[in-house]
């Protein structure tokens, strides 16, 4: 009888464990279609989700690169051999169709070079080059191209503005959602392809539409009433750092793709280190 209760006890354990672990591998992949060619999904599945205490690299824009993205991921492999995960702010490559070669190219083994760690990817407006639905990007990385995660004190929330355009209200309305539970947490990351407004004189690269129900003074407002941490943004061939509002922003466009008319190349990634102690981040040039 004893032993019955004791068994009983153990599987009811067990429930409960398998319980929360189905709920917490819903509540960073809950939006994804699951299936094999999704690569964001699967990457995301490949480190733990349970660090209060880690590194991640964040870096974007290598469409014609000339050989730097090779560079930047060697530096990454080398010299942060420890980090958690990579973030890609996106435009991968010049057009939509060469983004087999990049795949060929930089995620499989054996080939030009590889991220030793997971590596993740936002969309960019050069994914939607000849194929405006970003049916091949999707192909690859997955859908839909908005998707969020955690990581034990931390909440990602990856946004789709490759357009430039305002958010369509399916988006909008889950992102005040991703934020509204994102409030449970003590970090909240935002990472989006477009900036919400270019800083450069030279505005080389166009920002989002600033009106609209998800343009960029709506996604200012609600970045700031939601206490968002950092936004990280590429799309601009350099780096910038500042605040829109009260959030502070970073702009990393810097993985090889040609400077800025006017500019020195800047090619450069950013290391961010997250602590319960608070948030430190790295710019590196390679």
């Amino acid at each position: 009888m004893v032993m019955k209760k004791f068994t009983e006890k153990i599987f009811v354990f067990i429930i409960i464990i398998l319980t929360i672990t189905t709920i917490f591998v819903g509540l960073y992949q809950s939006n994804f279609e699951k299936d094999a060619g999704n690569w964001n999904y699967n990457q995301l599945s490949l480190f733990s989700h349970q660090e209060s205490n880690f590194t991640f690299a964040f870096s974007g824009d290598e469409r014609n690169d000339e050989g730097n993205f090779k560079k930047m991921i060697n530096s990454i492999n080398t010299n942060y051999p420890n980090i958690l995960f990579n973030i890609n702010g996106g435009d991968l490559r010049s057009e939509a169709t060469l983004l087999y070669n990049f795949k060929t190219d930089y995620l499989t083994p054996g080939t030009i070079a590889k991220f030793n760690k997971p590596v993740i990817f936002v969309m960019g407006n050069h994914e939607l080059q000849g194929d405006p639905s970003g049916r091949i990007y999707k192909s690859i990385f997955g859908s839909p191209t908005y998707y969020n995660f955690t990581e034990n004190n931390s909440y990602f929330i990856v946004v789709d503005n490759a357009n430039g355009k305002s958010l369509n209200n399916t988006q909008m309305n889950w992102l005040e959602e991703q934020l509204n539970l994102s409030q449970n947490y003590k970090y909240r990351f935002i990472f989006l392809h477009t900036p919400l407004y270019d800083p450069s004189n030279d505005k080389e690269e166009s920002s989002m539409e600033t009106n609209g129900t998800g343009g960029a003074y709506a996604l200012k407002a609600l970045f700031d009433a939601n206490n968002v941490t950092i936004i990280f943004a590429s799309h601009i061939h350099n780096y910038y750092h500042g605040t829109w509002g009260r959030t502070p922003y970073i702009i990393s466009g810097g993985a090889g793709a040609p400077a800025e008319t006017g500019h020195s190349p800047n090619h450069h990634y950013i290391v961010v280190d997250v602590s319960n102690r608070g948030i430190d981040y790295k710019l590196i040039h390679y």
